[in-house]
């Protein structure tokens, strides 16, 4: 009970009242840049391993539980996102979404324990980005900050 209360607090505190459709989640922006599209990143993510960066792309995924982790994709690449230390939560019902997120990517050995837990909290079983890669090793990205858009409706314009 005090779990889902905190969880209401974080998701309805005037830091998440962003402006022009953008609900934010945890920690302000830090960074200025204008936002890596998420295939760049999907693309290589190697490149960027260790870097804070800020990307934007299309959620495909959210954690069922808690809200704690979400998938970015593109195609048929994906990159799981997870909130730093669980120290905030995004709404459960995302998927589709736009997503800009400020965070550091990380590259990290496959433990198919965690992929197991994943998929157990997941709506999209498709798109499990561990289950996706051709080695032992993934990118993830740990998020400090995320702000999301719903996707557009057939009558807006």
């Amino acid at each position: 009970m005090i779990r889902t209360l905190l969880s209401l607090c974080i998701l309805w505190s005037p830091m998440s009242l962003a402006g022009d459709d953008w609900a934010h989640y945890g920690n302000e922006f830090t960074l200025t840049d204008k936002p890596i599209p998420a295939t760049k990143l999907l693309a290589n993510p190697g490149q960027f391993d260790g870097k804070t960066i800020m990307v934007e792309g299309r959620v495909a995924d959210v954690c069922q539980k808690a809200g704690c982790w979400l998938v970015l994709a593109e195609g048929d690449k994906s990159i799981r996102v997870r909130t730093k230390a669980h120290k905030f939560l995004v709404a459960k019902d995302t998927t589709g979404y736009t997503a800009r997120i400020e965070g550091e990517v990380r590259s990290h050995k496959i433990d198919p324990k965690r992929v197991a837990h994943y998929e157990g909290e997941s709506v999209n079983k498709k798109i499990i980005p561990e289950k996706q890669v051709q080695s032992d090793t993934t990118y993830e990205l740990i998020a400090f900050g995320i702000a999301m858009q719903p996707k557009a409706t057939e009558s807006a314009e």
